[in-house]
């Protein structure tokens, strides 16, 4: 697991968004469906040695597409800063990574009305550390953010409510620049997913802390739906209809559990339920 843990990793560093560039195209009587990922958030999506994407994100739409015999899949790992802007251009048909639910992506965009996925939030700190049991405790330090997340709007709308001064470091949400800074004492926390966090962690042979943020400022419950997401269009709102009807299915077959136990260190996050109760 720890050599899995290390390569997936590395091939973050190796791998380029060159080698999944998409095409509009269709042959052999499917079509083709582009699918936008990060590419750099393991276990959610990553890219192999091999040059392949992976991760829980991939496995689902995979399994999607295996209910959809009328389309074929390709996707397209790409930076995190721009993921929205190449969607919204036409690069690929959908963005699957790790998404949470939120009112301006659900104005902008169509979400998948079936939550893949259910995720929180922790405060992740350098090991050792006994000075951050809360987010108060950020006042006058540094949090890695990364730009457009979920998490730093939180972390955002937190400042303004609290007049706590935390200043945010914008990063490009790769986890490990994060916990890179974290490690040099340049920012002193980031707030992330604690299942990437551990496992990059690990990977790099960093030592961290983390607590489950549960300030009352905080605007998100302590768990968050995971979704897909699509344009607004009507061609993409028929497609959204139809990979509802297939996580519906994944959700009943047992699908879903057995993908997230693959990759989730045998845990079941499928529903919100199961992520309470820690299965």
């Amino acid at each position: 697991m720890k050599t899995r843990k290390l390569f997936v990793v590395m091939a973050l560093f190796l791998a380029g968004t060159a080698l999944f560039a998409g095409a509009k195209k269709e042959s052999g009587g499917s079509t083709l469906i582009r699918v936008g990922t990060e590419g750099a958030y393991p276990p959610y999506n990553y890219v192999t040695e091999q040059g392949e994407a992976d991760g829980y994100d991939v496995a689902v739409v995979k399994a999607i597409i295996a209910l959809l015999p009328e389309y074929r899949v390709e996707f397209v790992p790409t930076a995190w800063d721009g993921i929205f802007v190449a969607l919204e251009g036409g690069d690929f048909d959908l963005i699957a990574s790790n998404l949470g639910w939120r009112q301006e992506r659900e104005e902008k965009y169509y979400l998948s009305t079936v939550p893949y996925l259910w995720g929180g939030s922790h405060l992740v700190f350098k090991a050792g550390r006994t000075d951050l049991r809360s987010l108060r405790d950020l006042a006058g330090k540094k949090v890695a953010a990364g730009v457009g997340t979920s998490s730093t709007t939180q972390l955002e709308n937190f400042i303004k409510q609290t007049g706590v001064n935390i200043e945010i470091v914008f990063t490009d949400g790769n986890i490990v620049n994060a916990l890179t800074e974290i490690e040099s004492g340049r920012v002193d926390a980031t707030v992330s997913s604690i299942i990437t966090t551990q496992l990059t962690a690990e990977s790099l042979g960093y030592k961290i802390d983390s607590f489950p943020i549960a300030d009352p400022e905080w605007t998100s419950t302590s768990v968050n739906s995971i979704h897909l997401l699509f344009p607004k269009t009507e061609k993409a709102k028929t497609l959204r209809d139809q990979f509802d009807t297939a996580l519906e299915q994944l959700h009943r077959n047992g699908k879903l559990r057995e993908l997230s136990r693959k990759y989730f260190f045998g845990k079941d996050y499928t529903t919100k339920e199961a992520l309470q109760a820690g299965q």
